[in-house]
């Protein structure tokens, strides 16, 4: 029997994603603003004094560990490119993936993709050294995470994209591989690892059951008996 077909065209945006888009906008206008050359006549620094908060593998190294967690907020305050790239995702497929595995699982698990990736760009870094002290920045992880993890819970449904393609959930992941891996033998950046690592990520858990029903709980009073012919005399008041 065949999957039924869904359709994608313009899918409710939930609070919750609306939120966090909001706040990574006005993180993007903030750095827009602030970035400036330190110094008369020297290069600007694009991140200006958000250079703190990005991934670089050396700083982790000599203890600026809240690197791994600051790096996913920022994107690059010279281009919107990246910022909308982010806000389709979480539109398309954060809210998706909200509905299915509710907003605590969803967040945490965003979070372990962009740390775990963080943590994988570090250990690269340490072989491959030009990755040491390489600026990485933006929820490429988390972002990657999310479709990857859609594309598996969907399974074999088939899922019409705007009415242009349509493809299985299954397919659709392996399309969002090809094109994550080409952009990391293209770029070969830390950038590209975080995505790479976070679209694992979300091909492992996207198969991982929401959980367990609740169990149901034991009834703390009297048991009930059922007795033919009348009322059991030890149910009698004395």
């Amino acid at each position: 029997m065949n999957e039924p077909t869904v359709q994608i065209a313009l899918p409710a945006f939930s609070r919750s994603m609306k939120t966090l888009s909001v706040l990574l906008g006005g993180l993007w206008i903030v750095a827009a603003l602030v970035s400036r050359a330190p110094d008369p006549g020297s290069a600007p620094d694009p991140m200006g004094p958000f250079t703190a908060l990005v991934l670089i593998p050396s700083r982790v190294a000599h203890g600026e560990v809240w690197r791994l967690i600051t790096h996913p907020l920022l994107h690059d305050p010279a281009s919107i490119q990246s910022l909308i790239m982010t806000v389709l995702t979480l539109w398309f497929f954060g809210g998706a993936m909200e509905a299915r595995w509710g907003l605590r699982r969803l967040l945490t698990t965003m979070a372990v993709a962009s740390v775990v990736s963080a943590l994988v760009v570090i250990a690269v870094g340490a072989v491959f050294t030009p990755f040491w002290t390489q600026r990485a920045y933006g929820p490429a992880a988390a972002t990657a995470m999310l479709a990857a993890a859609w594309g598996m819970s969907e399974g074999s449904r088939p899922t019409s994209f705007m009415g242009v393609v349509t493809l299985t959930g299954r397919q659709f992941t392996a399309l969002t591989a090809v094109l994550v891996g080409l952009g990391f033998f293209l770029a070969r950046s830390p950038a590209s690892v975080l995505a790479l690592v976070g679209l694992l990520v979300g091909a492992v858990l996207g198969n991982v059951p929401v959980g367990r029903p609740p169990r149901a709980r034991k009834d703390s009073g009297p048991k009930l008996r059922v007795i033919k012919g009348g009322v059991d005399p030890r149910d009698l008041p004395n």
